[in-house]
């Protein structure tokens, strides 16, 4: 009978200890700035169609989100190249716009998703830094002697 691996936490998405799971943490972390860049588009896009009376609604109903939202989309491209500066960008940027957004509501919403964005980002940020001090060159190996098993010269 087959055995299963062990099973493995929610954290466990936020760690990684080879080269597989520094890419997947860093595709992880490009995909969370795509889906917030969604969500980042739904509102935009809502808002100008409609209007709230709600303060926290109207507030997320503004059409000039849709900078915010070209802004994560054009970080996550750069994120799943394995950019460092774009990783540390989106990191910041994120943080600061939550920040910026909870000073302006005057109370701190959506924590727990907020936790697992910034947890997201931060570990593609760690990886992209870790991509380039460890595996990056472990490509370019691989690539040389791809080339020389093929009868190539780089």
């Amino acid at each position: 009978m087959a055995t299963y691996g062990e099973k493995k936490s929610f954290l466990d998405s936020f760690s990684f200890h080879d080269r597989a799971s520094c890419a997947k943490a860093i595709k992880s972390g490009g995909i969370a700035a795509l889906i917030s860049a969604g969500i980042t588009v739904a509102f935009g896009v809502a808002g100008f169609v409609t209007t709230s009376t709600n303060k926290d609604l109207a507030y997320m109903l503004d059409p000039a989100v849709l900078v915010d939202a070209a802004i994560f989309a054009v970080l996550a491209i750069f994120v799943f190249r394995k950019s460092r500066v774009a990783a540390t960008l989106l990191f910041i940027y994120f943080t600061i716009g939550k920040l910026l957004m909870w000073y302006e509501m005057g109370k701190a919403s959506g924590v727990l998703l907020t936790i697992v964005f910034f947890l997201f980002y931060l570990t593609a940020m760690r990886a992209t830094y870790a991509w380039h001090s460890r595996y990056r060159d472990a490509e370019e190996e691989v690539t040389a002697e791809q080339a020389a098993a093929a009868g190539l010269k780089i």
